[in-house]
């Protein structure tokens, strides 16, 4: 999605960006029974609804990014997710990851764009 800029929030925050294209972190807790909705637990522990754009397959567990439009303070339509495989999050801290998502946000999303340029190049 290259162009339009999502900004990577806990779930306290959902409710100040209703509306905005937002990145949440989270486990999934529940699926429903067509499999296009969940219910996902963010790093920050606030239980978020999200609706998928395409069914999540039945054995889906973990770590799931989602990306997609804050509607309520509890509530996200997704344009896509990203499944972490349980070996890439076997040393994950959530605590770290709420730690940088502060600092990220005090930052904001130029400075952390010049610094991944940076990166880069």
């Amino acid at each position: 999605m290259k162009g339009t800029l999502q900004k990577r929030i806990d779930g306290r925050n959902l409710a100040k960006h209703l509306g905005d294209q937002v990145i949440l972190l989270g486990t999934i807790k529940r699926k429903g029974a067509n499999g296009k909705n969940i219910e996902l637990l963010t790093t920050d522990g606030v239980q978020v609804n999200v609706t998928l754009n395409e069914a999540l397959d039945v054995n889906a567990e973990g770590y799931i990014e989602i990306h997609g439009t804050a509607q309520s303070s509890s509530t996200v339509l997704c344009s896509y997710y990203i499944l972490f495989p349980s070996y890439m999050t076997a040393t994950f801290s959530e605590k770290q990851y709420n730690e940088y998502l502060v600092l990220a946000n005090i930052l904001g999303p130029k400075t952390l764009i010049q610094i991944e340029d940076c990166l880069e190049g």
